[in-house]
């Protein structure tokens, strides 16, 4: 009979565990936790969803200040993570996890304060893929981007350098899979240690098939700034869905638009300025779709050049823009070291700008304008070294 009772007893512990052990796990909900990274200082902010009991293939969904990221910013999120350039303010960010059982969701409230006396540039910039799987184009856009010259770096490697009034942007093409670091570095005459910006993009391998997209552009005879756009598909039996892009929002073509498809041909009408246009097709071997994506210029910019003379010994020079036509009817505008100095004198071609400088040094000199015909604006930059 004792012997009865203690097996009793042990059965009875037992089925007690697995309960516990049941309800504990029934318990245990998925959680979603927002860990903060960010420079003081700093607009730039770098969001990661830390998440614990969620399945790997859960849909993401970042926004801020209740827009939720979409379209071509949607690119920008890797692996969970969220980099975002602010304007000063307080801003809140929220993100939802998504699986087939349920939604989670975490907010966060920030307040983004920018050091002004910060004499380093606060760097950021956007990725996204641009033509294939393994091609991204990445576009620098910070605070006073037209004032200083950048390097852009692929695993410590300088691949390409811009300047003021070039193009802002890199493309790359990373023929192995792999993890890559993409970064922007600068150094200035106030920053003299650098400052720098990176990304990390991880190239994956793929046994989809995508097709070879590209378009073709022509001006509409008689037309100012009205562009058709034919697809040119290659390696594909089957088309899903055609969509076209322009700066980055979804737009249609009033010619031959097939409802589930697409149309094979765009007829755009663009304002005054450079302009993106993207064409995206998906195919049954290619569910994520293919992107292949060109500048477009819409209006006439000057091309823009001066030459200096010194003063003398003096710290201080003239400049002597180079002749276009139109030169006296535009304002020329000129910026040392990225900070605004003066405009040129009427008539600027035959009257030069005069500028004395604090003492001997190196200083980078930029000329810039902005006309009807060019509203982004143009400039022209040269490093004047003295001693």
């Amino acid at each position: 009979m004792k012997k009865l009772s203690i097996w009793y007893t042990l059965i009875l512990t037992l089925v007690l565990g697995f309960t516990s052990c049941e309800t504990e796990d029934f318990n245990s909900d998925p959680e979603v936790e927002i860990v903060v990274d960010n420079k003081e200082g700093s607009a730039v902010y770098s969001f990661e969803a830390k998440t614990s009991g969620i399945d790997n293939d859960a849909q993401t969904i970042w926004s801020v200040d209740g827009n939720d990221i979409e379209g071509e910013d949607k690119e920008n999120i890797i692996n969970q993570i969220l980099d975002y350039l602010f304007e000063p303010g307080k801003h809140t960010i929220c993100v939802r996890i998504i699986t087939d059982q349920r939604t989670i969701e975490a907010c966060i409230d920030i307040e983004v304060e920018v050091d002004e006396n910060d004499p380093c540039p606060d760097l950021f910039f956007r990725s996204k893929q641009y033509q294939g799987r393994s091609t991204y184009k990445f576009f620098a856009d910070f605070r006073g981007i037209n004032e200083v010259s950048y390097g852009w770096y692929i695993n410590d490697r300088l691949v390409e350098d811009s300047a003021p009034g070039e193009d802002n942007y890199l493309i790359w093409n990373f023929k192995e899979p792999g993890r890559y670091e993409v970064c922007i570095k600068t150094e200035t005459p106030n920053c003299p240690e650098g400052t720098s910006y990176c990304k990390v993009i991880e190239v994956e391998e793929s046994s989809l098939v995508c097709p070879e997209v590209s378009f073709t552009k022509e001006i509409e005879p008689g037309t100012v700034g009205t562009y058709t756009f034919e697809a040119k598909i290659e390696g594909a039996d089957e088309v899903s869905q055609i969509l076209w892009y322009v700066d980055g929002n979804v737009v249609e073509s009033p010619k031959n638009n097939d409802p589930q498809v697409g149309s094979r041909t765009l007829v755009y009408q663009f304002n005054s300025g450079v302009h993106e246009v993207c064409l995206k097709v998906i195919t049954p071997d290619c569910p994520e779709g293919v992107k292949y994506c060109k500048e477009i210029r819409v209006g006439d910019c000057p091309d823009l050049s001066f030459e200096p003379e010194r003063d003398g010994d003096k710290a201080a020079y003239y400049f002597y823009p180079g002749a276009f036509e139109g030169i006296d009817d535009v304002t020329l505008e000129w910026f040392v070291d990225g900070k605004y100095v003066g405009k040129s004198p009427e008539f600027p071609h035959n009257n030069p700008f005069y500028h004395e400088f604090d003492g001997p040094g190196r200083y980078e000199v930029c000329l810039m304008i902005e006309t009807p015909e060019c509203p982004n604006g143009t400039s022209f930059c040269k490093v004047i070294e003295f001693e």
